[in-house]
């Protein structure tokens, strides 16, 4: 019985650390891990059966800069700095800080109390709004970006 308990306690805290990935509405797969996060990509197994029949693959990778080297995987750029803002939002939290990624792109991040707001630009044009919320303890729980409604929320 001591086994049994132990098994759903770890099954829950795994849980728990788990992320849903979602794009205009519909989930696209659980990110089991951030840690990933550091070599710029998150991973997510597909969870729908619909959009793993559609993409015929059993990952989805979001990835900046280097794509990285997944079996049977699905890759997507990104294209708005989203994961720098959300990497940038968990390691230092600016308060208000505008961070220039070459002489056509930026990106601001202003973070305040448990969130952040994220704003891409290119070329001058507004390309992508976000939030980046966090829980009581500061750890990361939902990130939203507006335009394109990506979502990344915790379990």
């Amino acid at each position: 019985m001591k086994k049994i308990i132990l098994f759903i306690l770890i099954s829950l805290s795994l849980q728990a650390s788990s992320y849903d990935i979602k794009y205009k509405g519909i989930t696209l797969g659980k990110i089991e891990t951030l840690s990933t996060l550091s070599q710029n990509y998150l991973k997510a197994k597909v969870s729908n059966p619909i959009v793993k029949m559609l993409l015929g693959k059993d990952f989805y990778v979001f990835y900046d800069t280097n794509k990285p080297n997944i079996k049977d995987a699905k890759y997507r750029t990104d294209k708005k700095k989203i994961l720098f803002a959300l990497k940038t939002a968990i390691d230092i939290r600016p308060t208000n800080q505008n961070f220039i990624i070459d002489n056509k792109r930026n990106d601001t991040l202003k973070c305040h109390d448990n969130s952040c707001t994220f704003d891409y630009f290119s070329s001058g044009k507004h390309n992508a709004h976000g939030i980046i919320e966090f829980d009581k303890d500061g750890k990361f729980y939902k990130l939203t970006e507006t335009k394109s409604t990506l979502v990344i929320e915790r379990n």
